[in-house]
């Protein structure tokens, strides 16, 4: 019965630690239904557009003077994003490559060292395209009445709204963007913290839910027809035809030297 007991209490403490951890997404890209209610847009803005896995790392920089956040003050995070449509994991795959995340002082006019605000920007390299976004409006560490899973070893999940893209392109049409099932990340122990400008990296990887609204699920249907026609055109056969040809410069004639006449002769030769 003890035994019994044990196991009920294991199983319990287990199912709370690990409640926002999704097992299927280990093989698989998420889906709208794998958002929870709190990370989860506005119904206006609920069209999920695109998924990207992102891989990389969270830069940590020593401050023994500071207290925290600042004890260790994240300098940068970094990490490739990689598609997600119709494929399964590994994401992290070579060629795979759609784009990269970095972060960027939130106040430009304020261009001082370790800025205190940043905002994460994501960079699309098939057009160009980038967005940012500001704080998270809601993370799954401050939800009530659970425990999260693995706050001690895992970044939160959360929802942050877009402030700033491109004037165009794939991602200038992202209202809010969710982090989900993150892993790892964390910043280092407090009593690593000896050397004033240590640096240690601390890798991290997280799915990135791009969601729009209506205005932008039309946008992008018209722009995807554009874009597709252009994969379709763009290619080296077509635009090879597509050139006009160039004339092969013809040598102009040579004209002949004029001939001499013939001296008549003279009688004094």
């Amino acid at each position: 019965m003890k035994l019994l007991s044990t196991i009920a209490i294991l199983s319990a403490t287990i199912s709370l630690t690990s409640a926002d951890l999704l097992p299927g997404l280990k093989y698989s890209p998420p889906v709208a239904s794998d958002v929870k209610e709190r990370i989860a847009p506005p119904a206006e803005s609920s069209h999920l557009y695109e998924v990207y896995f992102a891989k990389g790392n969270r830069i940590f920089q020593c401050n023994p003077e500071k207290a925290d956040p600042q004890h260790w003050y994240k300098v940068q995070t970094h990490a490739f994003l990689y598609a997600t449509n119709g494929q399964h994991a590994p994401f992290d795959r070579e060629g795979n490559e759609v784009g990269q995340m970095f972060v960027a002082p939130m106040n430009t006019e304020q261009q001082k060292s370790n800025p205190v605000h940043t905002t994460p920007l994501i960079y699309n390299f098939r057009d160009g395209s980038w967005v940012g976004t500001t704080k998270p409006l809601a993370t799954t560490k401050e939800e009530k009445g659970r425990i999260e899973r693995g706050d001690e070893f895992n970044l939160d999940d959360h929802i942050a709204p877009v402030t700033n893209t491109s004037i165009d392109g794939y991602l200038s049409h992202a209202t809010y963007v969710t982090r989900l099932n993150t892993l790892e990340g964390l910043a280092p122990a407090s009593e690593l913290c000896t050397t004033k400008g240590l640096v240690i990296n601390k890798p991290f990887s997280a799915y990135f839910l791009f969601y729009t609204n209506d205005e932008g699920k039309k946008k992008l249907a018209e722009e995807g027809a554009i874009w597709e026609q252009m994969v379709a055109d763009y290619t080296p056969e077509k635009l090879a035809l597509a050139k006009p040809a160039v004339p092969v410069p013809v040598a102009a004639p040579v004209a002949e030297a004029p001939k001499s006449k013939a001296k008549a002769p003279s009688h004094y030769e």
